[in-house]
């Protein structure tokens, strides 16, 4: 059996992690950046520290090779995956394993909104002009996926297709 690697593309509070829980649901391996930095600081993402993020990145590369190894299809939750270089290694990570890769994109909205969801959704502890600089950032550096990227298939999913339960 191939496995098959879905790399979820958005900005903050696109519908990312609702999707990966109704696909983790579904038997699928998720695999979230906010929730390996909570893994590592005992439930509390407020810890993240910068100077960790070879080890944060190491727990990530682990649980995608052996799920992979092992056959499984992954989802790869992660606020970067809007840039090219955010999506560069689990391009060469699929690659490597004969995996096929797929890219799911997510609504854009303007960065005001997507600040406000994340204030209204999960603050994490910050403030909204924190998470309007985010927004602004992943917003500055967003680069639609594409096939001559590497993906195999590039999908466009809706709010309302996430509030259904929708998985690609």
């Amino acid at each position: 059996m191939i496995s098959k690697m879905f790399v979820l593309c958005g900005e903050i509070a696109s519908g990312k992690s609702s999707y990966t829980k109704i696909a983790a649901s579904n038997g699928y391996i998720c695999v979230n950046d906010d929730d390996i930095v909570s893994l590592v600081h005992g439930s509390n993402y407020q810890f993240y520290d910068k100077s960790l993020k070879i080890l944060y990145k190491s727990i990530e590369n682990t649980l995608v090779s052996m799920s992979l190894a092992l056959g499984r299809s992954i989802i790869i939750d992660r606020g970067l995956n809007v840039s090219l270089q955010g999506r560069k290694r689990w391009l060469a990570l699929a690659k490597s394993f004969d995996a096929i890769i797929e890219a799911i994109v997510f609504p854009r909205s303007g960065v005001e909104e997507h600040a406000l969801r994340r204030m209204n959704s999960d603050s994490r502890g910050h403030d909204y002009d924190y998470w309007l600089k985010v927004a602004a950032h992943h917003d500055k550096i967003y680069v639609n996926p594409s096939v001559e990227e590497g993906f195999a298939a590039v999908y466009n999913i809706t709010y309302q297709e996430i509030l259904d339960g929708k998985i690609i």
